[in-house]
C-alpha cells in the first residue's frame, strides 16, 4: 500500500493538458527516483488525461545537466532554470498532481519527444 501524499490535491479537478507543467508530489520514492515536491511536465496524451485517473509526467530539476541529451534543458515559467530529466518519465496518480505553474512550447514539448524517443528506443 502506498502513502497518501502530504499536500492536499488540486489539479485532479481540473482538466490535464499535455505540455502543462505542474507541481507533482514525488515523496515515497526510492534512490535513485525523483523524489519530493517538483515541477514536471505532462507528456502523455490529453484526451486519455481526461479518462485516466493517471498522466504521464517527465520531472524537472533545476541542477545542470549531468548526462547529456538525458537532461534537456527547457523555459516553462518555473524561477530557476529547468531541465527535463528524461530517464525519470513515469506515470502518477492525478492525486499526486497540484496546480498548473506553466504551459510548454510545442516546440519544448516536441523537444521532449525526441529526447524520450532516443532514450526509449534500440
Amino acid at each position: 500500500m502506498g502513502v497518501r501524499p502530504a499536500f492536499p490535491a488540486t489539479a485532479g479537478k481540473k482538466e490535464m493538458k499535455r505540455g502543462n507543467v505542474v507541481w507533482v508530489n514525488l515523496t515515497d520514492t526510492f534512490p535513485p527516483e525523483m523524489g519530493k515536491m517538483r515541477p514536471g511536465i505532462i507528456i502523455s496524451n490529453t484526451d486519455h488525461n481526461g479518462i485516466l485517473e493517471t498522466v504521464v509526467i517527465i520531472p524537472l530539476s533545476s541542477r545542470a545537466p549531468e548526462i547529456w541529451p538525458l537532461r534537456v534543458r527547457i523555459a516553462v515559467g518555473t524561477k530557476k532554470p529547468s531541465f527535463a530529466i528524461i530517464p525519470g518519465l513515469r506515470q502518477v496518480s492525478k492525486a499526486r498532481l497540484h496546480e498548473v505553474i506553466g504551459i510548454a512550447s510545442e516546440e519544448t514539448t516536441e523537444s521532449l519527444f525526441a529526447a524520450a524517443t532516443a532514450y526509449l528506443s534500440d
